[in-house]
């Protein structure tokens, strides 16, 4: 099992396992669909991290949001 860090929207946060092989996945929310896709980014002193990332969050602003969930 693995933990899926979701960043950029409603479910910004932990969230639970994504099925194996996934890339993109859609939330329907109250304010319409949000779409994410896989992204290979760096953390600082942990390597580089598969998250799912907003699709059209820029990347400097996924990147900030990464570090605050990672302490």
């Amino acid at each position: 099992m693995a933990i899926v860090l979701y960043i950029g929207g409603s479910k910004d946060g932990d969230k639970g396992v994504l099925p194996y092989g996934f890339s993109k996945t859609r939330a329907d929310t109250e304010h319409g669909p949000e779409i994410y896709v896989e992204r290979m980014m760096d953390a600082p002193g942990r390597g580089r991290m598969r998250v799912m990332v907003l699709e059209d969050l820029r990347d400097d602003i996924a990147f900030q949001r990464l570090n605050q969930h990672l302490g």
